[in-house]
């Protein structure tokens, strides 16, 4: 892990995400549920068309680390917190989604799109918070590459390619988001022809 000093503090407030708590009636009975508000946020699925790869990045997560560090099955090692995701940005800036989708990309991982497809809006954590996720597609290649990407302020990302046709092995035994699985069958069944894959 790159981070030193990795400690609990008191939680005092976020920008990211605020507690809730609402009370109701149901069958007579007074009731409460306790969530977060989080922000939604945009993903994009991105392939390299003459690498013939998908490119993902991998990112230490804290809430990963302490679940893992809770978890009495979880063997610890040199991965314990890190997580293989899609490019990804929460939706925190006065721009239209598919801006704030390409800016992400060339934050995380260098490429700046020249066109994003929408596949979707999903929408998680229902129980615990929910928030929106727009989901968008991108064939880009080198002409592409406008920085090193790595992420901004405090984050440690690094870029993994991934040849098509090695992703089933790749996945297996790695933490990751069951959203890079729908990615990968979704572009099988819509993408791959056209890239002669």
């Amino acid at each position: 892990m790159a981070f030193t000093n990795l400690k609990e503090e008191n939680f005092t407030g976020s920008n990211y995400i605020k507690p809730k708590r609402y009370s109701y009636i149901s069958k007579g009975k007074l009731c409460t549920w306790d969530f977060i508000q989080p922000k939604d946020s945009v993903s994009v699925f991105l392939y390299h068309t003459s690498l013939k790869s998908f490119i993902f990045v991998r990112q230490f997560r804290i809430p990963m680390w302490f679940h893992q560090n809770n978890d009495k099955s979880y063997i610890k090692d040199e991965n314990m917190g890190f997580t293989i995701e899609l490019c990804s940005g929460l939706v925190d800036k006065n721009l239209s989604l598919e801006d704030i989708a390409k800016e992400e990309c060339v934050e995380e991982v260098g490429y700046l799109p020249k066109n994003l497809e929408k596949i979707g809006d999903f929408y998680t954590g229902f129980g615990s918070g929910v928030s929106k996720q727009s989901f968008f597609f991108a064939s880009i290649d080198e002409s592409d590459k406008i920085s090193n990407g790595g992420g901004v302020d405090n984050e440690e990302i690094e870029i993994i390619y991934v040849k098509v046709n090695k992703f089933d092995d790749f996945i297996k035994n790695l933490i990751h988001t069951p959203l890079l699985n729908f990615a990968y069958l979704w572009f099988m069944k819509y993408k791959a022809k056209e890239f002669n894959l």
